[in-house]
Protein backbone atom coordinates (compact mmCIF):
# COMPACT_ATOMS: atom_id res chain seq x y z
CA UNK A 1 0.00 0.00 0.00
CA UNK A 2 1.47 3.70 -0.54
CA UNK A 3 1.11 6.31 1.43
CA UNK A 4 -1.63 7.99 -0.58
CA UNK A 5 -3.37 5.06 -0.40
CA UNK A 6 -3.11 4.88 3.34
CA UNK A 7 -4.32 8.67 3.60
CA UNK A 8 -6.73 7.96 1.90
CA UNK A 9 -8.06 4.86 3.85
CA UNK A 10 -7.68 6.56 6.90
CA UNK A 11 -9.81 9.83 5.87
CA UNK A 12 -12.46 7.72 4.46
CA UNK A 13 -12.87 5.63 8.39
CA UNK A 14 -12.65 8.97 9.75
CA UNK A 15 -15.55 10.44 7.83
CA UNK A 16 -16.90 7.53 8.36
CA UNK A 17 -16.79 7.53 12.40
CA UNK A 18 -18.03 11.33 12.21
CA UNK A 19 -21.23 10.53 10.82
CA UNK A 20 -21.76 7.44 12.58
CA UNK A 21 -21.49 9.43 15.43
CA UNK A 22 -23.55 12.45 14.30
CA UNK A 23 -26.36 9.91 13.40
CA UNK A 24 -26.69 8.40 16.45
CA UNK A 25 -26.43 11.32 18.67
CA UNK A 26 -29.57 12.65 16.27
CA UNK A 27 -31.33 9.74 16.62
CA UNK A 28 -30.84 9.82 20.29
CA UNK A 29 -32.04 13.16 20.53
CA UNK A 30 -34.94 12.47 18.32
CA UNK A 31 -36.21 9.45 20.63
CA UNK A 32 -36.27 11.79 23.43
CA UNK A 33 -38.27 14.26 21.57
CA UNK A 34 -42.13 14.58 22.33
CA UNK A 35 -43.68 14.13 19.16
CA UNK A 36 -45.85 17.70 19.62
CA UNK A 37 -42.31 19.00 19.45
CA UNK A 38 -41.57 17.96 16.20
CA UNK A 39 -41.95 20.36 13.16
CA UNK A 40 -42.82 19.42 9.38
CA UNK A 41 -42.11 15.55 9.41
CA UNK A 42 -43.39 12.73 11.48
CA UNK A 43 -40.47 10.77 13.73
CA UNK A 44 -39.84 8.57 11.19
CA UNK A 45 -39.53 10.57 8.47
CA UNK A 46 -37.00 12.80 10.71
CA UNK A 47 -35.03 9.49 11.13
CA UNK A 48 -34.93 8.67 7.09
CA UNK A 49 -33.81 12.67 6.82
CA UNK A 50 -30.74 12.04 9.36
CA UNK A 51 -29.56 8.73 8.32
CA UNK A 52 -30.26 8.68 4.23
CA UNK A 53 -29.36 12.70 3.64
CA UNK A 54 -25.96 13.10 5.22
CA UNK A 55 -25.50 15.60 6.61
CA UNK A 56 -28.40 18.04 4.45
CA UNK A 57 -30.92 15.69 7.04
CA UNK A 58 -28.78 16.35 10.09
CA UNK A 59 -28.50 20.03 9.11
CA UNK A 60 -32.07 20.24 8.59
CA UNK A 61 -33.08 18.46 11.99
CA UNK A 62 -30.89 20.85 13.76
CA UNK A 63 -32.30 24.03 12.07
CA UNK A 64 -35.56 23.16 11.50
CA UNK A 65 -37.06 19.82 13.43
CA UNK A 66 -37.71 21.42 16.86
CA UNK A 67 -39.25 25.06 16.10
CA UNK A 68 -42.32 24.98 17.52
Amino acid sequence: MSPVQIVALLTLVCVLAAMIRIDTVLLRDLAQTRDDELAYLTRKGWAAAIVFTFPIGAILYLAVAKLR
